[in-house]
């Protein structure tokens, strides 16, 4: 089944990784899935030392070509080819003419794998495991001096929420970009208390940008997990839908799921729902 989308929607596909490989099935699935992969993706695979980390990178490598396939049944899954840009992001090499307008991201903590897909705009995505310690030692480095004194004046324990809020925020930001640390963390801001009617501010010396450009959400999909989704503002100025699935990597079973955007970012404090 063909999968459409357009400049107005934003799909956001959640791969949960098993702890183990499931025996019932592990040798088919995993067959399936490395046929679908470049030899050099298989060297990749390959030289993962812990198993998960080796799951992990099938399984995402997997979901991507069988998505672009569902959006460009013209190519098939095994057929895709990727390149990085100069700062490392990947992106489809040589696409088709009906695949011009797709644009993803990716990105994955131990457990689950976020996919962003959007047409014809930026997109950038951020997942983090929340329910390990956040380091906020380094909030003094990476965040702004404005952030961190934010950051240091809640309650101890509101602290380690707010601290994956920015991060994933600013992690998402890079990403659409498509530029990575490149972009220093520290140079760009997020007031998550929300007096400003913008959701990004730029420090001195950040420039190359406009903050009008891009819209955020917070989102939560289950306990473990924080989300973080930026996205080009499409230049109609409508607001954009975004809906969430669960899949499979070859997406034998696909979910659609509602609730998990909580959060506006800062500077609108209206609700906000998978619609």
């Amino acid at each position: 089944m063909q999968l459409q989308i357009d400049a107005h929607q934003v799909h956001l596909w959640h791969l949960y990784v098993p702890e183990q490989d499931d025996p019932a099935d592990h040798q088919a699935g995993n067959h399936a899935l490395m046929a679908l992969l470049t030899p050099e993706e298989r060297e990749k695979h390959g030289r993962f030392h812990f198993a998960r980390d080796r799951r992990r990178y099938l399984m995402t490598r997997g979901l991507i070509r069988s998505l672009l396939s569902r959006y460009v049944p013209q190519v098939a899954p095994a057929d895709w080819r990727f390149e990085n840009n100069e700062y490392g992001r990947p992106r489809i090499a040589d696409a088709p003419v009906q695949a011009r307008h797709i644009r993803f991201n990716i990105s994955h903590s131990a457990s689950l794998v976020v996919t962003a897909v959007a047409a014809e705009r930026e997109v950038g995505v951020d997942v983090e495991h929340t329910t390990r310690n956040a380091p906020l030692e380094i909030a003094g480095h990476f965040f702004s001096p404005k952030e961190a004194q934010a950051l240091q004046q809640l309650p101890a324990v509101q602290q380690p929420s707010r601290f994956w809020d920015l991060w994933t925020l600013k992690e998402s930001y890079i990403k659409a970009r498509g530029m990575g640390l490149s972009i220093p963390l520290d140079r760009f801001s997020f007031d998550l208390d929300g007096s400003g009617s913008e959701a990004i501010g730029f420090e001195h010396g950040l420039e190359g940008d406009s903050a009008d450009r891009w819209q955020f959400w917070r989102m939560q999909p289950d306990d473990a997990h924080a989300v973080a989704l930026c996205l080009e503002r499409a230049r109609d100025g409508r607001e954009p839908r975004i809906v969430c699935l669960r899949a499979t990597p070859l997406l034998a079973s696909v979910e659609e799921f509602q609730g998990t955007v909580t959060r506006r970012s800062a500077g609108d404090r209206s609700p906000a729902s998978a619609r």
